[in-house]
């Protein structure tokens, strides 16, 4: 489901519908949270993995206006769900919006707490010196 929707929210391979796509992917984040609450006795893996993509995508339709009218801060609670799950992009792209209020207010401190999450996971840091000052530190 999860990729049937980006595929159809991109034209890859399909016939470009943002509408469907989004429509596609809500029901991916939905699925996931479901078979989420099943796996938790055993281990959630790709389950998890799975989940944070589909909740990370379904923020990014609101906050672009992909397949749903465009709202920003609907988008960026999503990608804060995604971010405490552990998703480096949702850390960057709710850091981004934290850093220039983008949806939400903004908080330059909470902004390089996630891209110093983002960071540890991989992500690059070039061009957020700022993030290490000690006024931006816990």
């Amino acid at each position: 489901m999860l990729m049937w929707g980006l595929a159809l929210r991109h034209g890859w391979g399909v016939e470009k519908s943002e509408e469907k796509g989004f429509k596609w992917l809500k029901k991916a984040a939905e699925c996931a949270v479901g078979d989420l609450e099943s796996a938790r006795k055993g281990g959630l893996g790709d389950v998890k993995d799975e989940l944070v993509l589909a909740i990370y995508e379904v923020g990014q339709s609101f906050y672009r206006g992909w397949g749903v009218e465009k709202d920003k801060k609907m988008g960026v609670s999503y990608f804060r769900v995604a971010a405490r799950l552990g998703d480096p992009d949702a850390q960057q792209e709710l850091a981004f919006c934290l850093a220039n209020g983008k949806g939400c207010k903004k908080d330059r401190k909470e902004a390089a707490k996630w891209y110093r999450a983002a960071v540890a996971q991989g992500a690059s840091d070039i061009g957020l010196a700022w993030i290490y000052k000690e006024k931006f530190q816990d």
